[in-house]
């Protein structure tokens, strides 16, 4: 299956833009600095409310309100994080087709990105009244184990 997608790589590798980034020394290490820093503030938002789900934190605070407040870190770092990602991308896309770091990354990236706009929206956006202790444990397990597997995949980039 992923033999499928080898044009795409092809087409990527080949961009201008992704020429540009790696005919540069500077350009690559900037675009992972704000890629990682933009990974950072939304993850880090999400792990704050992933704990006040599991009661480990900010117990004053409902939760609906800390995921309302929280969204735009998620949202923005997310959007930041994709776009500086595809820029990275395309700057070495025929060395990702054939690392199992990056394959590993793509298959847990997807999920977690559904999961981050279905369930764990509806979850974080419920009256805690109305939504069982357990369900908010296992989501937000659910959420830390996909993004955790996103960042591990990204690392692993480097060394596979």
């Amino acid at each position: 299956m992923w033999q499928s997608f080898k044009p795409f790589f092809e087409w990527n590798d080949k961009m201008f833009i992704g020429r540009a980034i790696a005919d540069t020394i500077w350009a690559f290490p900037v675009i992972e600095t704000i890629h990682i820093l933009a990974l950072t503030m939304m993850f880090g938002a999400i792990v704050i409310i992933d704990l006040r789900m599991m009661g480990l934190g900010l117990k004053k605070q409902p939760v609906a309100v800390l995921a309302k407040n929280l969204e735009p870190y998620m949202t923005w770092g997310m959007v930041t994080m994709l776009a500086t990602g595809y820029l990275l991308f395309t700057s070495e896309a025929m060395k990702c087709f054939v690392n199992d770091g990056f394959k590993f990354k793509m298959a847990v990236l997807f999920p977690a990105i559904v999961f981050q706009f279905t369930l764990f929206r509806w979850v974080t956006h419920k009256d805690e009244d109305k939504r069982p202790l357990l369900l908010g444990w296992l989501v937000a397990l659910l959420s830390l184990t996909l993004w955790f597997g996103v960042g591990i995949g990204g690392r692993a980039i480097g060394f596979v």
